[in-house]
């Protein structure tokens, strides 16, 4: 059997029973421990139940597929020998944990998705079969690779369901900061291992591009399905600075279905529906890219022209690499590029109010959105401008 070790976060950061923080009560949100106690809606469970619930799964349904993993890598035939499972963050949704299983020299990390929120309840097994769904019908991948869901009963008779799936290893989330009140927004790489630091405008300009460019690959031209409820502020993007260029991975899946009624997609129903699909997308996606929360947790903050410069670039770059489709004169790129063009400033800032119309009306980002609306429809005139 295998020797467990538990962390909030970094190795440097043990956990044991004896420890008084074994009885904290999880955060529930994004903040941590010392940030945001736990209040009256705060989850019934402990640390120590989270950890030993972990485990359980990890024992329990997740055994196989772990012991599979180490055999597959030549590091064990008889399974790890030791385990270390690490509280990585805390979200709305899930609280995921990074597992470090190590065996004749050699170490697999993993993340156990938990679901301890009703939010989280009621959209895991959906986001585990997406992601299996779309890890098989889009290659290449930007999405974690998902292994094993199932369901672990606390003691005191409560279920939590979980899944175990890949851990993008050297990954980092990005989040718009500001060095001070008068300064102009940018974006901060969150590294724990070498520091946190400021990316220049390039490089922001990069990732949002890429950030576009993943959600566009997995644009179905044929169904106008697409990733949907995806936030910078809940770190969905994450990136990798370490090779000649970034790499950028979109972590989780909570909503993959079509932008307009099924009536009105454009299965079928020829070139006008597929623009109108794909117009709707990329707006609505050009609004959303721009939202976050500062620094990750703070208030909603709202990212400056890159973000639009970049999303243009990214969607039609992804759009350059579908396939060729029978009915659509141009490549796709091309002739949505000629689609944009036709409108008019005006037409997008008409365009961009209808989408926020279908925003939650008490969300905070509707309202910083909305304040920023006409800044954006001219942002992107000037963008299509420059193509």
């Amino acid at each position: 059997m295998p020797h467990f070790s538990y962390f909030l976060e970094t190795a440097d950061q043990p956990l044991t029973p004896v420890q008084p923080a074994w009885h904290w009560l999880l955060p529930t949100g994004r903040r941590s421990f010392r940030d945001a106690p736990a209040g009256p809606q705060a989850p019934s469970i402990t640390l120590g139940q989270y950890f030993q619930a972990v485990r359980a799964f990890l024992e329990g349904p997740a055994q196989a597929a772990v012991a599979g993993a180490l055999r597959g890598r030549g590091l064990a035939a008889g399974g790890a020998e030791e385990i270390g499972i690490f509280l990585a963050k805390h979200g709305e949704c899930y609280h995921p944990a990074r597992v470090v299983a190590q065996a004749c020299g050699g170490r697999i990390e993993w993340v156990v998705n938990v679901a301890v929120s009703p939010a989280g309840a009621s959209i895991i097994q959906n986001e585990f079969a997406v992601l299996q769904r779309l890890n098989h019908e889009f290659s290449p991948s930007y999405l974690p690779q998902v292994h094993v869901l199932g369901e672990v009963k606390l003691q005191q008779g409560r279920s939590l369901s979980m899944f175990l799936g890949e851990w993008l290893t050297g990954f980092h989330e990005f989040h718009l900061t500001r060095g001070g009140p008068g300064d102009e927004m940018g974006l901060v790489l969150w590294d724990p291992e070498n520091g946190n630091r400021i990316l220049d405008r390039d490089q922001a300009r990069a990732l949002y591009a890429q950030a576009a460019r993943v959600l566009t690959h997995y644009f179905n031209v044929s169904t106008a399905e697409c990733i949907g409820a995806w936030h910078h502020a809940a770190g969905d993007f994450v990136v990798d600075f370490a090779g000649h260029a970034p790499a950028l991975r979109l972590v989780t899946v909570r909503e993959y279905r079509p932008l307009l009624q099924p009536e009105s997609a454009p299965g079928g129903r020829g070139v006008k529906s597929l623009l109108e699909a794909l117009l709707l997308f990329f707006l609505n996606l050009t609004i959303r890219m721009r939202l976050d929360r500062l620094d990750g947790v703070g208030e909603i903050a709202w990212a400056g022209p890159a973000a639009v410069e970049g999303a243009l670039a990214g969607v039609l770059e992804a759009l350059a690499e579908k396939p060729e489709l029978p009915d659509v004169p141009l490549p796709l790129d091309v002739l949505f590029t000629h689609y944009l063009l036709s409108a008019t400033p005006d037409d997008l800032l008409d365009m961009c109010s209808g989408i926020l119309a279908s925003f939650h009306p008490q969300s905070p980002d509707t309202a910083v959105a909305r304040a920023h609306l006409e800044e954006h429809a001219a942002a992107l005139a000037l963008a299509l401008s420059r193509l």
